[in-house]
C-alpha cells in the first residue's frame, strides 16, 4: 500500500510523513481510515483524509509544526489546507442507547474502531508507523468484498444503531456499481420495514440525502431509494406516499448538465437542491414549508426551494414571445436552480427558449449610472430614483444600450417625460 500512498498529492504526503513523526514522538500509533483506503484501493481520487489516532487526536494536531488552519471539537481534530480537509480522529468504541439515537463514545483500539463502521469496504485502514509504514489492515474481509463488488454490512445490529446507514448503503452501491450483499440487503429491508429510518433525528437524515443527491447524475439513486425505501421519511406526519416523477428527474439531470456545458461564465449551482425540488414538487406548499422547518434547510435553500413551487404556474408566462424587458422582469428575481428546474419542467420550446436568452443575454445585465449620475441631471433624491433606474434598466435591456452616455441620454429622456405627468 505504500505505493499508493505514493499517489496522493505531496502536500498529503508531506503532511502524513509529519504526523506520522509527532505521533510516533508521542507514543501514538496513527492509521489512514475508511473511505480513503478503500479509494486508493480502487484507484480513485482523493480529497480529504481521515486518520484515527491511538492516542489524543487534539494532542497531536496541537503538535504538528506547519501553520495550518486547526480546529477540534469532541476528540476530534480537523486540519485545513488547499482546500482540502484532513480529519485526525481517536479511535473510539460506539455504543447506542437505542435505534437512531447518537452513539455513546469512548476511547479503544484500533480493531474496535474498524468494528463501529457501517460497510466492511469502509472499514480498512493502512499504518503511517514506523516498521508498519504503508501496511494495510483488513480485520473485517473489506479488500475481498472491495474486489467483488460488494456492500456488506459489520454485524446484524448495523441498520437499527443507525438507520441513516440504509441510505448509504444505496449511495455505495449505486456510486461503484456494485451489489449489497444479499444477508445486508435482508436486514435492511427488516429496518426499513420497522420504520427504524423515522427514528432518526431529520437533520441527520438530511445530511445524507443531501450527500446522496450531490452524487454526479444521481438518478439511479433517486430510483433505488424510492423502491427500496420510499420518501415517506421526508413527510413523517403523512401518510400519503410520495409519489417520485422519474421523467422528471432524469430531464433535470439533462437540463443540469446543458447548464454546465453552455453557462459556464455562470456560478456554480446547488444540483442537490433542485433535485431535491423534483422529488418533493407533488406536496403541497404547506407540506413543504413543514419539510424545510423539520429537516433545518438553510434560508438561502428554503427560498429556492419555496420560489420553485411559488413560481412554477408564473412561468407559463414565457410560453410566448416577450420584449426582453419583460423576460427580465419575470426571471431575475429567481434562482439560477428555479431557471433549471423550470427549463427541465416545461418541454415546451418557447420557455425553454426565453430561459436560455434570460441567462445568455440578461443575466448578467447592470446599469453603469448610479444615483450620484442622477443628481447631475436635477433629481434630488427621491421616489422618482427607483422609478428612473427601472425604467432605465428596462431600456438599456429593450434598446441594447452599450455606454454608460447612452443610459444617461435615456435617463434624460425618462427624467423629462415624469416631470411633464
Amino acid at each position: 500500500m505504500e505505493k499508493r500512498i505514493k499517489k496522493l498529492s505531496l502536500n498529503f504526503r508531506k503532511l502524513l510523513k509529519e504526523a506520522s513523526a509527532q505521533s510516533a514522538s508521542l507514543g501514538y500509533e496513527l492509521y489512514l481510515v475508511g473511505g480513503v483506503v478503500r479509494d486508493l484501493l480502487l484507484k480513485k481520487s482523493v480529497f480529504d483524509l481521515d486518520l484515527v489516532v491511538e492516542g489524543d487526536a487534539i494532542e497531536l494536531v496541537r503538535h504538528l509544526k506547519r501553520d495550518y488552519n486547526k480546529h477540534h471539537t469532541f476528540g476530534t481534530a480537523t486540519v485545513y489546507f488547499d482546500e482540502h480537509k484532513i480529519d485526525f480522529a481517536t479511535a473510539r468504541l460506539e455504543s447506542y442507547s437505542h435505534p437512531g439515537a447518537l452513539p455513546r463514545v469512548k476511547p479503544a483500539p484500533l480493531a474496535d474502531d474498524l468494528k463501529r463502521r457501517d460497510f466492511t469496504i469502509n472499514a480498512m485502514a493502512i499504518s503511517l508507523n514506523k516498521g508498519s509504514y504503508g501496511q494495510l489492515i483488513d480485520l473485517y474481509s473489506g479488500l475481498s468484498d472491495l474486489k467483488k463488488g460488494v456492500v456488506r454490512f459489520l454485524h446484524n445490529n448495523s441498520f437499527t444503531d443507525d438507520p441513516t446507514r440504509i441510505l448509504r448503503a444505496i449511495r455505495f452501491e449505486q456510486r461503484f456499481k456494485f451489489r449489497i450483499e444479499k444477508n445486508t440487503l435482508n436486514h435492511m429491508e427488516a429496518a426499513i420495514s420497522n420504520g427504524a429510518i423515522l427514528s432518526v433525528n431529520p437533520h441527520r437524515l438530511r445530511d445524507e440525502l443531501i450527500l446522496l443527491l450531490k452524487e454526479p447524475k444521481p438518478y439511479r439513486y433517486i430510483k433505488r431509494v424510492n423502491k427500496l425505501v420510499g420518501f415517506s421519511f421526508l413527510s413523517p406526519k403523512s401518510r400519503k406516499a410520495l409519489i417520485v416523477d422519474y421523467e422528471l428527474i432524469r430531464r433535470v439531470q439533462t437540463a443540469l448538465s446543458f447548464y454546465k456545458k453552455k453557462f459556464r461564465k455562470h456560478r456554480k449551482i446547488d444540483d442537490w437542491v433542485v433535485y431535491l425540488a423534483a422529488i418533493i414538487l407533488s406536496k403541497s406548499a404547506g407540506k413543504i414549508e413543514e419539510f424545510i422547518h423539520c429537516f433545518g434547510l438553510r434560508k438561502s435553500e428554503r427560498l429556492r426551494i419555496l420560489s420553485i413551487k411559488k413560481n412554477i404556474s408564473k412561468i407559463k408566462l414565457l410560453n410566448r414571445q416577450l420584449k426582453p424587458a419583460s423576460l427580465y422582469r419575470i426571471m431575475e428575481p429567481l434562482s439560477f436552480e428555479s431557471l433549471i428546474f423550470f427549463y427541465a419542467y416545461y418541454p415546451q420550446k418557447m420557455i425553454r427558449k426565453n430561459i436560455i436568452y434570460f441567462m445568455d443575454k440578461l443575466a448578467t445585465v447592470t446599469l453603469k449610472i448610479r444615483g450620484k449620475d442622477l443628481i447631475k441631471l436635477g433629481i434630488a433624491p427621491s421616489r422618482l430614483y427607483s422609478e428612473v433606474m427601472g425604467k432605465t434598466l428596462n431600456a438599456k435591456i429593450d434598446k441594447s444600450l452599450k455606454s454608460k452616455r447612452d443610459e444617461i441620454s435615456e435617463a434624460r429622456k425618462i427624467i423629462r417625460r415624469l416631470k411633464t405627468k
